[in-house]
Formats: structure tokens, C-alpha cells, sequence
């Protein structure tokens, strides 16, 4: 199922309304909005792996007690699973993709030794029993190949002879793609799928089928897999794998964008685990729960959804689990603004990760750490965060999280002023989102190449760019997403010199962040409005906005927004003849600018205070 995640997105970095006289520089709405952070990172995908005990065969013949290696003298097979799965785990590519959390993992140890079981099980042929003694100890070195051979030619020799030996069959091309799922998807998929024709009543079998082929991008091919689990579910009245199946449905659901199937098969899901006492499953659920909620901007109930996920990992004493909701705690936090908190949950994911040596969790932590700096007006320390995040990923071939950071580094070079190294960086991250399929990931990052377009000059440009990005919000019912797009719409408006149609995108905005609790959206949302009014003339309206925008950015801690704001009331200063206001303000905007390295705005704010200094030096 997805994880309640701690994977990251890069949001539409958007800027803050600026001031009149440079509206034109910068068109976009949120100041310093980095990324968002949504279980999943983004998500995360952590595929609920059941595991079915497997039947096991007795074979005819018991091999000579002087050959056959004692028991005694035997490495547990449950150990030999284990290196086995670490082995691969931080190697290979396929492996990562998969994303096993604590249960998963459990699962695929038994899995693991359940083959390991089977190869000692063929000891006991004489005919193969020197080839099996020779594959087992090639397990015990890492080594796989042997034993799939083996596997291999067991299913071969019993398949189609007969429906007592296809169960054997079966059993044969499960273990094999057991131990191929380690290392060889395409081998896997073809063991799995001749396991499933062979014994089409195993739910293990189709299960994992269902998992390779989401690994692969066939969803509609790995739902159909997951409801042939829930009618040997429901034929054998096995309320367990009901609720296996559903979670698996949902993940598709949740991929594909359809949030409210997605939401319907989590809650039947929890049923079910509630009413089995399966706080395994329920703490997934819960955290799945909570990721939906948080998409749809009910921060609360995904802040409770994500704290009875904590709990019932803590009990369990699962620790990749608690990171995970450690990392969504934060996220909840960043996004009402309380920056301090966010750090503190996302320090706490990180520690556990790195106890766990769990790379991909790293990852995301250290690029939600850098968001944090990147608010807090640290490009420098911004940017280290997010280049160790995007190291880890490219080491794992994670592109989802190297799109993340992409855009992330995208926004960092946007505030420093190099438009081009941000276009790079977002069309990177846009190109890695198509090929995911991430709908969400390609929205935030049209939404970004707008700002570029805006920046630019290019508002027919900006303006396709942000249509695109608010119709996959929309469909994706992701309010943070709309707020932005509608933001930056309202700009596009302003520039353009319809106010009315401005006013009304801001507003809209407004309305969504403030339903979200989004101070961030909020801020930027006061700030365009305050410019806005400041254009109509209304400069009692105009300083209203501007304040509210500012307490809200110094609530945030966000020096950016604190920047604008204050060159923003700098102008207003100006415009009423307060020249000794104006120039108190834009200094302390000046020195907040130098405090982040925002050098276009460094510049510009020089300019004013020099042409006012000048100004002032001629009437003397």
C-alpha cells in the first residue's frame, strides 16, 4: 500500500506579489514555496507483500546421512534469507524500486526462506540432491543462480503432467521468483505468472504477480492480479486477504489519480484490519488515510490519521514505520507554518533512518530539511540538503525523488536569479514526472516553467503552462495546488490590466489556502491583493494587505517573504511622501535579500534606495 510517506514534491515556486514597479520580474505567487511534502513521498509507494505459507512437498528418496549436510551444521535459512534480502536491498535498482517497508520486508524473508526450505527439501532427491546441497551453498555466499536453475527444471518436470504436480509446478516458479523478485524483475514476472496458470487458487501467487507488474507501470494488469485475490478471498472466506487485496487497490487507485476510489478501498481495508486485529495493517492504512487527506487540504484530519499510524507503529516497535509518520508530523507542521516543529519531526525520521541505514528515507528527509533552510532564507545550506538527497536517489535510481530534488534545485536557482539553470532543472524533473506517470510531479513543475515564462516576459507562455497545471491539480483535488495556480493566474490577470479578473483569481486563492490553513498561500495571496489595491489608488487597503502578509511571513520565519513585503511598504512610504519610511523599509528588505544571496533583488532594491538617496541629496 502507499506509505504514509516521507517522500517530497517540488511545488510551483512562486513568489510573493512584488512591487509595483517591478511587478513584471517576478509573476508568480508564493514566496519561497519549495516543495510540498505528501507522503512520498510522493508518494512513497510501499506495496503490502502478504505472505501465504507456503505447501510444501515431500519428495520420495531421504539422502544418505553421509552426504546430505546435518541440521546441525546448517546456517538457519530464516539468516540466510535475511543477508540475502540486505544483500540486494541498497544495490539493485529493481529492488529499490519495489520500496519494502518493516512488513514487506518481513514478508519477503519468509518468502526467501521458504525457498531456502525448498532447495534442502530437493537434498532428499537422490537424483538432484548433489545439485542441491551445491545451491544452497551457493545461497549461503549470496548467490541465487544455482538454486533458480534448480527451481527451474522441478517446475518444468512436473507442470502439465498433472493438477497434483502443477500444484508442485507452482510451488516451483514461486520459489524461483522469490529469489529472482531479488534481482531480475522480468524473471520474476515470468515465474510468477507461470505459477499463477499452473495454480491459479494460490493468492500468494497472484499477489506478488500484482506487485511485479505495478513495479513495471501495468497498473490495469496488477488490478486485475489484486481482484483475483479478493475472489480467493471472498470463495475461501478469508476476511485477511480481503483486506490485502483492497489496500493493493487502493495504491492503484491512488496512482492513477482517483482519490476517492483510492480513499474507498483504504477504509474497507481498515475495516477489515480492525475487525482481524491486524495493527500491521492498520497502522498502513491509517498513514494511506492521512495521505489523502492531506491532498485534499484537511490537515487535520490527516495530522490524526498520521498520529494513530505513529502509535500503533511505536506499539509494534516497527521503526521504519515511525520514521515515516515522524516525517509526515513534519510535513503537517511545515505546511501551518511552523517551521520549528517541522525540523524537529523530520531530525527525529532522519535518525531513525540512518539507524535503519534505510538510504531512500535519508533521502527524503534531508530534502524536506532543505526546504526548511530554503524558508528560512539558507540557499547555501538549502542546497546542500537538496544535492545529498539527490546523490542518494541517483545511487538507488529513484526518479521520483531525483525529480523532487531537481525541482527543488530549480527553485533555488530561480531566487538567485539564473533563469536558465531553473528551466534546466524544472524540465528534468517535468521529464522524469511524464516518464512516472507522477500527474502531481507534472503539475507542479508546468506550474514552475509558468514562472520561468513569467519572469520571461512570455505571459501567453506562463499562462498555458499554469492552465495545464491547474487542470491535473483539479483532477488530482489537490487545493494547495489550485491556490498557487490561481495565484499566479491573478498576476497574469494584473499584468495584463484586468483587475477584476485579478482580484477574483486572488481571491479564490485566498479562499482555498485559508480552507487548508496554508499561512504560506495566505501571505502571497495578502501580499498580490495589497498590490492590487496599491494600483487602484487604495493605499489604506494596499497597507493592510502588506501587514498581514508580513506578520504571516514572520510567523513563518520566512525572511523571503519578509523581504518583499517590506520593499512593498517601502513604495507605499514613497508614494505618500514618508521618504525617510520608504528608505527604512527597503533596508531592512536590502539586508534580508543579502541574508538569502537573492541577487536580482539585491540589485533592485540598491537601485531604489540609490535613485531616492539621489533624489533627496538634489533637493538640498
Amino acid at each position: 500500500m502507499i506509505n504514509a510517506t516521507d517522500i517530497i514534491y517540488s511545488v510551483d515556486a512562486t513568489v510573493s506579489g512584488w512591487w509595483p514597479l517591478y511587478a513584471g520580474l517576478d509573476t508568480s505567487c508564493k514566496l519561497g514555496a519549495w516543495s510540498v511534502f505528501l507522503g512520498g513521498t510522493p508518494f512513497a509507494i510501499w506495496f503490502v507483500k502478504f505472505f501465504l505459507p507456503r505447501r510444501k512437498t515431500d519428495q520420495a528418496g531421504p539422502s544418505p546421512v553421509t552426504v546430505t549436510v546435518s541440521p546441525a551444521e546448517r546456517t538457519d535459512s530464516g539468516e540466510i534469507a535475511l543477508r540475502l534480502l540486505e544483500k540486494y536491498e541498497n544495490v539493485n535498482e529493481e529492488l529499490t524500486k519495489a520500496k519494502l517497508d518493516n512488513q514487506s520486508k518481513d514478508q519477503e524473508i519468509a518468502r526467501l526462506k521458504d525457498a531456502i526450505d525448498g532447495v534442502r527439501e530437493l537434498e532428499k532427491q537422490d537424483d538432484i540432491e548433489e545439485d542441491a546441497i551445491r545451491a544452497e551453498k551457493e545461497l549461503e555466499k549470496g548467490n541465487t543462480e544455482l538454486a533458480k536453475a534448480l527451481f527451474k527444471q522441478v517446475a518444468q518436470e512436473n507442470e502439465e503432467k498433472s493438477q497434483k504436480t502443477n500444484v508442485i509446478a507452482a510451488q516451483a516458479y514461486r520459489r524461483l521468483g522469490a529469489l529472482a523478485f531479488l534481482e531480475n524483475t522480468h524473471e520474476a514476472l515470468e515465474a510468477y505468472q507461470k505459477s499463477v496458470e499452473l495454480d491459479p487458487k494460490n493468492a500468494d501467487g497472484w499477489n506478488q504477480l500484482g506487485h511485479l507488474l505495478q513495479r513495471i507501470g501495468e497498473l490495469e494488469k496488477a488490478g486485475q492480479a489484486y481482484k483475483k485475490v479478493l475472489e480467493i478471498g471472498i470463495s475461501s472466506k478469508n476476511k485477511g486477504l480481503y483486506a490485502v487485496a483492497y489496500g493493493n487497490l487502493g495504491n492503484i487507485r491512488y496512482i492513477q489519480g482517483n482519490l476517492a476510489e483510492a480513499e474507498d478501498f483504504y477504509n474497507k481495508a481498515l475495516e477489515l484490519n480492525k475487525e482481524l486485529c491486524r495493527k500491521k495493517g492498520m497502522a498502513s492504512n491509517y498513514g494511506n488515510l492521512g495521505i489523502i487527506r492531506q491532498i485534499q487540504g484537511d490537515l487535520a484530519g490527516a495530522e490524526d490519521f498520521y498520529n494513530k499510524s505513529l502509535e500503533l507503529n511505536k506499539e509494534l516497535g516497527r521503526k521504519e514505520g515511525m520514521a515515516n509518520q515522524y516525517g509526515n508530523l513534519g510535513n503537517i507542521r511545515y505546511i501551518l507554518g511552523d517551521l520549528a516543529g517541522a525540523e524537529n519531526f523530520h531530525n527525529k525520521s532522519l535518525a531513525i533512518e540512518k539507524e535503519l541505514s534505510h538510504k531512500e528515507g535519508m533521502a527524503s528527509d534531508y530534502g524536506n530539511l532543505g526546504i526548511i533552510r530554503g524558508i528560512q532564507g539558507n540557499l547555501a545550506g538549502a542546497e546542500i540538503f537538496f544535492n545529498k538527497s539527490l546523490e542518494l536517489n541517483k545511487e538507488l535510481d529513484n526518479k521520483e525523488g531525483m525529480a523532487n530534488q531537481y525541482g527543488n534545485l530549480g527553485n533555488i536557482r530561480r531566487i538567485q536569479g539564473d533563469l536558465a539553470g531553473a528551466e534546466d532543472f524544472y524540465n528534468k524533473s517535468l521529464e522524469l514526472n511524464k516518464e512516472l506517470g507522477r500527474k502531481e510531479g507534472m503539475a507542479l513543475q508546468y506550474g514552475n516553467l509558468a514562472n520561468i515564462r513569467s519572469n520571461q516576459g512570455d505571459l501567453a507562455g506562463a499562462e498555458d503552462f499554469y492552465n495545464k497545471s491547474l487542470e491535473l491539480n483539479k483532477k488530482l483535488g489537490r487545493k494547495e495546488g489550485m491556490a498557487s495556480n490561481y495565484c499566479n493566474l491573478g498576476i497574469i490577470r494584473k499584468t495584463q490590466g484586468d483587475f477584476a479578473g485579478a482580484e477574483d483569481f486572488y481571491h479564490k486563492s485566498l479562499k482555498l489556502n485559508k480552507k487548508i490553513g496554508c499561512k504560506e498561500g495566505m501571505a502571497s495571496d495578502y501580499g498580490n491583493l495589497g498590490v492590487l489595491r496599491k494600483t487602484q489608488g487604495d493605499l489604506a487597503g494596499a497597507e493592510d494587505f502588506y501587514n498581514k502578509s508580513l506578520e504571516l511571513n514572520k510567523e513563518l520565519g520566512s525572511k523571503e517573504g519578509m523581504a518583499y513585503q517590506y520593499g512593498n511598504l517601502g513604495v507605499l512610504r514613497k508614494t505618500q511622501s514618508d521618504f525617510a519610511g520608504a528608505e527604512e523599509c527597503w533596508e531592512k528588505s536590502l539586508s534580508l535579500f543579502r541574508e538569502i544571496g537573492a541577487k536580482p533583488m539585491i540589485e533592485k532594491v540598491q537601485s531604489l534606495l540609490a535613485a531616492q538617496k539621489q533624489t533627496q541629496s538634489s533637493k538640498k
